[in-house]
This record gives C-alpha cells, sequence and structure tokens, in this order.
C-alpha cells in the first residue's frame, strides 16, 4: 500500500506539473468490488494536451519500475493510465462531464487536489 500511495501522491504532483486540471482523486481502499485502491481524475484542454499528460505520467511509472497499462486514444477524448492499484482518468471537459465517472465513484473517500 505504501508504494501504492507513493505513486498516487507523484502522479498527481505530475498532473498538476503538466497543468492538467479540477484534478480529483477517489481512495477506494476497503470498497468492495473495486479492481483498484485509487482513482485520479484530470481534465486537459485538448487532444494533445491528453496525449502529452498520458504520455508523462506512463513514463514516470515504467521509469519508476511499475508496468503500466494505457488505454484510449487522445483524440477520443478519454484517456486511462493504470498501474499498481492506481487508475488516472484523462478527459477533455466535454467528455468528463458527459461520462461524470465522480457519480461512479461517489462510495470511495473523495478529495480534490
Amino acid at each position: 500500500m505504501l508504494r501504492t500511495e507513493s505513486m498516487k501522491d507523484s502522479v498527481i504532483e505530475l498532473l498538476k506539473e503538466k497543468k492538467a486540471y479540477d484534478v480529483v482523486e477517489f481512495d477506494l481502499t476497503g470498497q468492495k468490488g473495486r479492481l483498484v485502491d485509487a482513482c485520479i481524475i484530470a481534465t486537459g484542454m485538448s487532444a494533445r494536451h491528453l496525449r502529452s499528460v498520458a504520455d508523462y505520467v506512463y513514463r514516470y511509472m515504467k521509469d519508476n519500475h511499475y508496468k503500466p497499462k494505457i488505454e484510449g486514444e487522445s483524440e477520443s477524448g478519454w484517456v486511462i493510465v493504470e498501474s499498481n492499484g492506481v487508475e488516472v482518468h484523462l478527459f477533455k471537459p466535454e467528455f468528463r462531464a458527459y461520462y461524470a465517472l465522480e457519480e461512479l465513484y461517489s462510495g470511495g473517500s473523495v478529495s480534490s487536489v
């Protein structure tokens, strides 16, 4: 768990550094039926911005000996980077509003960061 906590905190800082906005973290530890311990949701300004942020998060995870996976394409408006119990959802604004993942994860502890 300490390794997951450390990665989660670092990813949040990376998102801020890369100018992702409306960053929200959900602590899902102890929630039944969850496949991850933490979910981070952030918004990017454009498809290019989403790709840049997703690549940056992916490289950070890989460089620190995690085994990240990327799902989705920046042009679709939604990219997921996941590793070691941390899931990062990156959205263009209109897709974040449409999919409203915050409602799905409302059972966990939420923090705006």
